[in-house]
């Protein structure tokens, strides 16, 4: 079984998507083998408030057991904490290079703290698109690894799992930090997975495929290059997450692809 990450739902002004509908993204993951999913709001990344988006995701996803909502919070703004009470919470995301915010704002500082004391998972959004494609009047940097690995050294006991991150930026953010891990969406390579694991521990990387920005099924090839080795495949394709996130595939019947 494999669990994604870092998938994401709703419009977005640069790119026209095939699947519009929850219904229709969890049909696309089940078709590839996927059989549980940590999704965002994508309207939540260009939203001056993402809470409302969020709302929307969790109208959308009700009901579809493949989802696991993520609620994009700005920590920027003053109704952080409230976000945070929701019910049943794996993980949060923060976009700051979209949210016009530095990871070193004062504001960030109680944010992270508050994630350490509810053990809370943090997503790191690095990018949403790769920057040679952005729209020619839209150019928006990734977010600094550096910037991450000194926020990953202040605030030691929080799991920050950084989606989009390019392969040099993931070898770096991995080697100079213990708390950080990364997915594998944008880090493509001849045996990608295989030869990522020739810089990475097993337990640092998780499977990310970046729907519907991306080709599902292209994320899923990188990891058949590691079928033949056995344990450090299910580590990325779903025991990491299993454990970083407390999800329990036990009850989920096995997804075939087709």
């Amino acid at each position: 079984m494999i669990i994604d990450i870092n998938t994401s739902l709703g419009r977005w002004p640069f790119q026209r998507f095939d699947v519009n509908s929850a219904q229709a993204l969890a049909k696309r993951l089940r078709n590839v083998g996927i059989a549980k999913a940590l999704v965002s709001s994508i309207d939540a990344v260009l939203y001056p408030d993402p809470a409302p988006c969020d709302d929307d995701l969790l109208k959308a996803v009700q009901g579809e057991p493949l989802f696991i909502p993520v609620p994009t919070v700005n920590p920027v703004l003053t109704h952080w904490r409230a976000m945070l009470a929701a019910q049943g919470l794996k993980a949060v995301r923060i976009v700051p290079n979209y949210h016009n915010y530095s990871l070193a704002d004062p504001a960030v500082a109680p944010f992270m703290e508050t994630l350490a004391v509810m053990k809370m998972p943090l997503l790191i959004q690095m990018r949403v698109d790769d920057e040679r494609n952005q729209y020619p009047l839209m150019k928006v940097p990734g977010v600094a690894w550096k910037d991450v690995v000194r926020l990953a050294d202040a605030f030691p006991s929080v799991s920050i799992v950084c989606l989009c991150a390019y392969r040099g930026e993931a070898v770096e953010l991995v080697r100079q930090t213990k708390n950080v891990r990364v997915d594998i969406s944008f880090i493509s390579m001849f045996r990608t997975l295989p030869t990522l694991l020739q810089q990475i521990a097993p337990d640092r990387i998780l499977f990310g495929s970046h729907t519907p920005f991306f080709y599902t099924v292209s994320a899923v090839m990188k990891l058949e290059a590691a079928r033949q080795m056995e344990k450090d495949y299910r580590a990325v394709a779903c025991s990491n997450a299993m454990q970083l996130f407390g999800i329990d595939l036990s009850k989920i019947p096995e997804v075939h692809q087709g």
